[in-house]
This record gives structure tokens, C-alpha cells and sequence, in this order.
């Protein structure tokens, strides 16, 4: 295994990514490999062809504390935010906003990255069939 130091200034430089190419001994043109391996990160030669591989994460993801006492839902398309997901109504939250889903369990504690959009039904009724959805995959009432 090869192993090349790299300082920040380095991501600036297609010509150093190519200097690290021939220092690993790689196949001319095969630059792109390392660039591909970090991606976003640098600024491409213009010519330079970069392949995608990467595919989109779902729009709606859900997960839960490694302890099992928290869950919570993204969206991760924009606009993206994390909500927490709570049961019952009698647990303390911190959001001046929350949402109560048809299946009585409700959203708030959101985090947005991206500007919220003016009217969060929609957007919050869908959350309620992706956790509806998940819960009935997972077999869970």
C-alpha cells in the first residue's frame, strides 16, 4: 500500500494529483481515480471526466438513538431538516413548531439546512406516510 502525504493547499491543485499519480505509479490519465475517491473536493481540470457513482440518499431516511429512547426523520432532498419523531404528547420538546401526524406520533425539533418552505403541511404530511411506511416494513405498531 502506497502512502503519500497530502497538505490542504494540495486539493487546489490538479497538477499535484497528478504528480501523486505518478508517485503510485498509476496509469497516465488515471488522476482521475484519486480525484474520484474525493469528491467535491477539487477542482477539475477542465477536459476532465469524473463518473458519478455516487447515487442520491433516499428523500426520506430514518434512524434512532443507539439506545432506542430517540428516533428521528430526514429529508434529505431540499428542503432538508431533521425532526425528531415523538410518541406522545406529554414528552417535553424544544421546537416552537410541531406537527401532529395521523398516526397520533409528532414532529418537532427540526433542523433545517436549507430555508423552510412558508406552509410545512405537505411537506410534514409526507413525513407521516414515510414513517407509516417504515413502520409497516419493519413489522412495528
Amino acid at each position: 500500500m502506497f502512502c503519500v502525504k497530502i497538505s490542504k493547499s494540495d486539493f487546489k491543485s490538479p497538477a499535484k494529483w497528478a504528480e501523486i499519480a505518478k508517485s503510485l505509479e498509476l496509469p497516465a490519465g488515471r488522476n482521475e481515480a484519486i480525484v474520484m475517491r474525493i469528491p467535491g473536493l477539487l477542482p477539475v481540470e477542465e477536459g476532465m471526466k469524473i463518473e458519478q457513482s455516487i447515487k442520491q440518499p433516499e428523500e426520506w431516511i430514518i434512524g434512532e438513538s443507539i439506545d432506542g429512547h430517540r428516533q428521528w426523520i430526514i429529508h434529505a432532498r431540499k428542503p432538508r431538516f431533521i425532526a425528531e419523531i415523538f410518541d406522545d404528547e406529554d414528552t417535553p420538546r424544544l421546537s416552537p413548531f410541531e406537527y401532529q401526524l395521523d398516526s397520533g406520533q409528532w414532529l418537532s425539533n427540526f433542523l433545517w439546512q436549507d430555508q423552510p418552505p412558508e406552509d410545512l403541511t405537505l411537506l410534514c404530511i409526507e413525513a407521516g406516510e414515510a414513517i407509516e411506511k417504515y413502520d409497516e416494513i419493519l413489522g412495528a405498531d
